[in-house]
């Protein structure tokens, strides 16, 4: 056959030179295009317009169907009436919009629309294959359904890989290995799952839509048994305004097999396939850890119970997401692990962070409580809050360990996987101890707020005595012990409970049962708590948070309803007077135990608002009211008289108020005891300001005279240094009264005393380090949240169940984490 072909080239060589003009190009696309076959006056049938002529030596041997790529014999001397029962009975047709771009056969790059294709273009040197190579461009292997969601790539005219259609995902498909692991791609193919739920059809057109096909850049095409790579062009589609997405026919110049494409375009097939499957084997491993890592990170910051990777809900909802992670691999231990890595790694970052920082830190020590009845054990708290160098503002847990332990519970010995620490290993002062030591804190701190059970232990007197041997403290400790404004606020409550519920106790339990017993008082009373737009306590809220909103609405709907009077004028009265002492409590707690950590100068005031009230209803003319409150007011005293100094210092460091409102404030209150007050605290600020200079000669400010000089101790000189060393000292304290005798900075509601102070930090840089460090002293151990709870902060349930480091890792790492 090839002999014959050859010989009708030779008897037609004139005649093809003569037609040479009449020829049209090798080049169709689309399906209904304008630029229909014609070939010579007998070839004009309509029929062409549905196929797409062959060449051979440069005449017509076969038509090839746009719609199934089938090849029909085609020659002279045959007519198209069965080109024309072929359209009848295609299977491809209807499918045509997907179809009539894709041509898998011809390598092929898009000419410039301003430069067609010339009829000079040498076709007839394009294909030079024998007949019998043609045919077998169209394999018989092609059979299996799972080749209409792929399109097959040929290597030297044999087949190599197969690119899936949906997410152009490229696989390995040679002669010798199956098909079933490109029947397993479309069980996890993103791509196809979106696509089948719009088909709704299991096997969908192998043609991908006109999108990804833009968006291909390599196409495979058979040229002289070889594979060429032809890059499509986006200009392939039209981008008008009418959204019209139908293929545009142009010229196309056909690339010789014998031509050499650039090395980076065709990379080899064996190197990709062996890059694919080490790059996937590594993203297993990669992902894994990772989706361990963001597990730990989920169960930590939502409380999560560590078992929750042992349910099989869970297995089976991780199993959907991603067949590829094993989520039978990890158990509760695992996890555990996990955790407890996940605490160690953010732990030595804000170490770091602790480290760079040279300012000093304060502490807050709170007591937290299992979840349940009766617990045989308390846990320490203990939070670092610091100012850093950037003037911003810090709390972070640093320590979480055992306060109390029943020695005799044997329960926990078996369900917390840990012998009980006796009362001697555990308590304030070895938990506080060990978070200094751990994170460097020995000479860095400043101050400890801490609730009653702490400062009362015996543990923690020895605490302070230690650090002020060791001279970690500035101003020998007088700013250490500090206690919890929220803590002293239920101690002075707590106090006149009986007093408290005898005066109201019944009237209000009287009015919400009245009130209770109809639809309609009750639709009444909820409109007056909708207006009230105040928080309703929780069930484990303390129980003069729950009085004073009940007593709250209780006066709001007096006022709504008068004509529902549910109490007497004196009654009311007497609401109203423990109401105001019981909101003025509950908003301070609010304001100094807000997540939002405030400033120390914010303090003083909140506690003014307390003296005020106090003071306003002591002069109530109910006899009872009188002697309860005269009674809150020895508890406030005592709680004044231990916390004056660290309430007051940081109010003469605001721009605002300086030492004159302090003045102000305290001799309109005591009189003529304000003196020794003022002097006491004029005195402290003096000797805070003159250790802070010393520390800008002597970094540690812990160098003893003797030691500063002991390089030659007979050195005459000594004196003269000395000298000049208070003389500078006393030229540093100008600084201090430069700044008292500046002017007051105007009231705003807007100002930012952390921002006043880092712009004036050049020109008060002794003061701007002392405000550093006490403006982040802290007036509460606990937030809002657990600050008007009965229990305080509470360990869930199933975390309390494990042991001591795992509850500890758990409950910083969800702090930092947040």
């Amino acid at each position: 056959m090839e002999h014959h072909i050859i010989q009708q080239v030779g008897e037609h060589e004139e005649e093809e030179e003569e037609e040479d003009g009449m020829r049209a190009e090798a080049a169709f696309e689309g399906v209904h295009s304008h630029n229909t076959f014609r070939y010579k006056h007998k070839k004009r049938s309509k029929v062409w317009e549905e196929y797409k002529p062959v060449f051979l030596n440069g005449k017509v041997q076969f038509a090839e169907c746009l719609y199934c790529r089938s090849r029909m014999s085609c020659k002279d001397s045959n007519g198209t009436s069965h080109l024309w029962r072929h359209q009848k009975i295609c299977p491809a047709k209807e499918d045509a919009a997907f179809r009539r771009l894709k041509d898998s056969y011809f390598p092929c790059v898009l000419v410039n629309q301003s430069e067609p294709v010339t009829p000079s273009d040498p076709v007839n040197q394009i294909i030079s294959e024998t007949l019998d190579d043609i045919n077998s461009v169209i394999p018989n292997r092609f059979k299996s359904k799972v080749w209409r969601e792929f399109s097959p790539i040929y290597v030297e005219g044999k087949l190599q890989a197969a690119d899936c259609v949906h997410c152009r995902k490229r696989l390995s498909a040679n002669k010798f290995g199956g098909r079933s692991h490109l029947s397993r791609h479309l069980l996890t193919c993103q791509a196809r799952r979106g696509y089948s739920n719009q088909k709704g059809t299991l096997y969908p057109s192998s043609a991908p839509n006109l999108k990804s096909i833009g968006q291909d850049e390599l196409s495979p095409a058979l040229a002289n048994g070889k594979v060429q790579i032809a890059e499509h062009s986006s200009k392939l589609f039209r981008s008008s305004s009418s959204a019209d997405t139908s293929p545009i026919v142009r010229p196309i110049q056909v690339v010789p097999a014998h031509q050499p494409l650039p090395s980076q375009d065709l990379p080899s097939l064996k190197k990709q396939r062996t890059s694919f499957t080490t790059t996937t084997s590594e993203m297993r491993k990669v992902d894994q850890g990772a989706a361990y890592q963001e597990l730990a990170r989920m169960i930590v910051s939502h409380g999560y119970p560590l078992s929750i990777v042992e349910h099989e809900e869970m297995r089976r909802f991780v199993k959907n997401l991603n067949p590829m992670v094993h989520a039978d691999a990890v158990s509760h231990n695992d996890m555990e692990g996990h955790c407890c890595a996940l605490f160690q790694k953010e732990k030595a970052k804000l170490k770091d962070q602790l480290t760079l920082s040279s300012r000093r830190v304060s502490l807050s020590a709170s007591i937290w409580t299992p979840d349940g009845a009766e617990p045989t054990v308390n846990y320490l708290c203990l939070t670092a809050h610091f100012i850093d160098n950037n003037w911003k503002v810090h709390r972070m847990i640093i320590k979480f360990g055992m306060f109390r332990s029943s020695p005799t519970d044997m329960e926990r010995m078996i369900h917390y996987k840990e012998a009980c620490v006796p009362e001697s290993e555990c308590g304030a002062y070895n938990v506080i101890w060990d978070a200094i030591r751990d994170w460097n804190l020995d000479q860095k701190l400043l101050s400890l707020t801490s609730v009653g059970e702490v400062r009362n232990d015996v543990s923690s007197s020895k605490l302070k005595e230690t650090f002020v041997e060791k001279k970690c403290l500035p101003i020998r400790g007088k700013l250490y012990n500090v206690a919890c404004v929220d803590d002293a606020l239920n101690t002075i409550v707590s106090k006149v409970q009986q007093n408290i519920i005898h005066l109201v106790g019944d009237m209000v339990t009287q009015f919400f049962v009245a009130h209770a017993s109809s639809s309609l008082n009750q639709q009444q009373l909820m409109e007056v708590i909708s207006q009230m737009s105040l928080k309703c306590p929780q069930e484990d809220a303390k129980w003069w948070h729950k009085l004073y909103f009940r007593l709250e609405v209780f006066l709001h709907f007096n006022k709504s309803f008068p004509s529902e009077e549910a109490a007497s004028p004196e009654d009311v009265i007497v609401a109203e007077s423990i109401c105001k002492i019981l909101r003025t409590f509950y908003r301070v707690i609010e304001v100094i135990s807000t997540s939002s950590s405030p400033t120390a100068n914010m303090y003083f005031n909140e506690i003014w608002k307390v003296r005020t009230v106090l003071q306003e209803e002591a002069s109530s003319e109910h006899t009872e009211i009188t002697v309860m409150v005269t009674e809150m007011q020895e508890t406030f005293n005592e709680y004044w008289q231990n916390s004056y100094l660290w309430l007051c210092i940081p109010v003469i460091l605001d721009p605002r108020f300086k030492f004159s409102f302090i003045e102000f404030r305290l001799k309109r209150a005591f009189g003529l005891q304000s003196a020794s007050y003022l002097s006491d605290i004029r005195e402290t600020l003096q000797e805070l300001f003159n250790e802070y200079c010393s520390s800008v000669d002597q970094p540690n400010g812990r160098v003893p005279k003797s030691e500063a000089f002991d390089i030659d101790y007979s050195d005459s000189f000594e004196d003269w240094d000395q000298h000049l060393n208070e003389q500078a000292s006393r030229q540093k304290s100008t600084e201090l009264d430069n700044y008292l005798e500046d002017g007051l900075v105007p009231r705003k509601d807007d100002f930012d005393i952390l921002n006043w102070w880092m712009c004036h930090a050049t020109k008060y840089p002794t003061l701007a380090a002392i405000v550093q460090d006490i403006l982040a002293m802290p007036a509460s151990a606990v937030q809002s949240a657990a600050a008007f709870t009965s229990s305080g902060p509470v360990i869930p349930k199933h975390h309390s169940m494990l042991s001591i480091k795992t509850i500890e890792a758990l409950v910083c790492t969800r702090d930092w984490t947040r």
